[in-house]
């Protein structure tokens, strides 16, 4: 019976394929007749196989990327992070992300901006890190000029009206509740051992805006920090999908041509080490039937390479070598399943709620941490599973997760780069920097050719720099930082004392917030 369907199955193929078919319609295999071929559409081609940059008078740089398609990112990236709040109120750096695409001089608020660029399917965005603010806007290429016109009111002729100000408060006030009710604690423990690692210097400045300090930033603050800051000379005019001279057309018409850059030096990062401990053994507020865990979240950190550093691409390799991520996540080994914080942490460790692995590189610095976090009576052992991590992170580094590491780097690396805005902000971010940019493919020979040796050299280079530490939740059981700090200069990383801490936390106090 098998024998006489299979055959039954060819005979209808063959039948299809001579043309008959059996509803008596064309076959699907021949153009039909009396239509015209559709053709293939021709696509150029013969773009400039590198980012081209030109340097206007006025200081600003405009760097732009061909690519196919009808759709064009145009960003700029500026040199105003959080970092350079010295002398200005902590926390300005994020109303001002809050504030950005307002009302200026052209247009009297965002739905302006946002009527000019609905004819060409437009969308704004801005994001401001430690370091740098991004803002993009992508449309049909038809609106460059648009597009452009937006980003120079925004970066230079913002008016920030009362009713925004106080907008933007009331939103950076929810985002502030919105981290109680969400068990994702990263950005307030990263913040708090950047705090540590840098203390009360350039990249150790708050990135989210203290609750001390939001009643009390106002318009001329705001004023002071972007006028202090926003300048075309600590800028870089990016374009994704567009015609290198129609971009420079575009900002010499929008941005002011004087050649007067004002004085600006920029503050070096200053490695300190040390701990910032936030004290809150509260249990977060919750929206269902089940409360959730109050837990101890711990970031340990060290001083590694900037962008610019010759070492940068290892640090990014042993990064994703270590990889990491949250005991309920679930996939293959594209989500990092087989990176060591998965297989020697998470997979062995039942009470470790989360263990991740974050390099963060920037101009003159860079700090690598691992995040973790546990119910508040394992604080003792999740640090001194971290800081083996740390000490192990050098030795026994074989073949295949190495490789699996740099392939998976170069994975993600070239999938990002496919994103217009991704692309526009790493073309940004380096020309910033360096004043050029390394294409794709640079970037991935220099990973393939990282060897264990070279991890060596780095962790060890690293693990010379003092101990940095954040912690954040109820931090009854985590040791104080001189045992930390004691543990990384033994050979065996172990810390000791754990008993007569335990007799002493009730003299550590139960809230606020202990600084070196």
């Amino acid at each position: 019976m098998r024998q006489r369907a299979h055959q039954a199955v060819r005979s209808l193929s063959s039948v299809v394929l001579r043309g008959v078919g059996v509803t008596g319609h064309p076959p699907l295999n021949e153009p039909l007749p009396g239509v015209k071929s559709a053709g293939v559409n021709e696509l150029k081609t013969d773009f400039p196989k590198d980012t081209q940059i030109t340097t206007l008078p006025n200081g600003l740089r405009v760097a732009s990327s061909q690519r196919s398609g009808g759709m064009c990112s145009v960003g700029a990236i500026l040199d105003n992070g959080a970092r350079h709040e010295l002398n200005h109120k902590d926390g300005v750096a994020h109303f001002l992300e809050k504030l950005s695409f307002s009302s200026t001089r052209t247009y009297q608020s965002s739905e302006d901006m946002i009527a000019a660029l609905e004819p060409y399917g437009g969308m704004y965005e801005a994001l401001h890190f430690r370091d740098v603010g991004v803002f993009s806007v992508t449309c049909l290429r038809d609106g460059l000029d648009t597009a452009t016109d937006i980003l120079s009111q925004t970066l230079l002729h913002s008016q920030f009206q009362e009713d925004e100000i106080e907008a933007a408060r009331m939103s950076i006030a929810c985002e502030l509740e919105m981290f109680k009710l969400g068990a994702d604690q990263e950005p307030i423990v990263t913040d708090l051992v950047h705090a540590a690692a840098y203390n009360n210097n350039t990249v150790g400045y708050h990135k989210i805006c203290p609750l001390s300090t939001l009643p009390h930033i106002n318009r001329s603050d705001i004023m002071n920090f972007y006028h202090a800051n926003n300048h075309p000379s600590r800028m870089v005019l990016v374009g994704v999908g567009v015609e290198h001279d129609d971009l420079i057309k575009a900002a010499v018409k929008y941005f002011p041509q004087d050649t007067t850059t004002g004085k600006y030096e920029a503050d070096r990062a200053v490695y300190t080490g040390g701990h910032c401990y936030r004290f809150d053994d509260e249990a977060p507020p919750t929206i269902g039937p089940q409360e959730l865990p109050t837990l101890t979240h711990v970031s340990i950190g060290f001083q590694s390479g900037s962008h610019q550093d010759d070492d940068y691409v290892k640090h990014c390799v042993l990064n994703t070598l270590m990889g990491g991520g949250g005991s309920f996540s679930a996939g293959g080994p594209g989500k990092g399943m087989y990176t060591r914080l998965y297989l020697q942490v998470l997979n062995r460790y039942h009470w470790m709620y989360s263990a991740l692995a974050l390099n963060h590189p920037y101009q003159d610095t860079g700090l690598f941490t691992i995040n973790a976090s546990c119910h508040p009576n394992n604080g003792w052992d999740l640090v001194q599973v971290l800081i083996k991590q740390f000490k192990e992170m050098s030795r026994n580094i074989n073949h295949s997760e190495l490789e699996r590491a740099k392939t998976q780097l170069k994975s993600t690396l070239l999938m990002n780069l496919e994103y217009r805005n991704i692309e526009m902000e790493d073309i940004g971010r380096q020309v910033l920097a360096s004043g050029h940019r390394k294409t794709p493919a640079e970037l991935c020979a220099m990973i393939e050719s990282v060897t264990p040796q070279e991890l060596q050299r780095v962790v060890e280079r690293m693990l010379e720099s003092r101990p940095s530490v954040g912690a954040f939740g109820d931090l009854k059981s985590v040791p104080p930082f001189e045992e930390i700090e004691a543990a990384f200069k033994r050979d065996d990383g172990l810390l000791t004392n754990r008993i007569t801490n335990f007799l002493l936390r009730g003299a550590r106090g139960k809230s606020g917030i202990i600084k070196n």
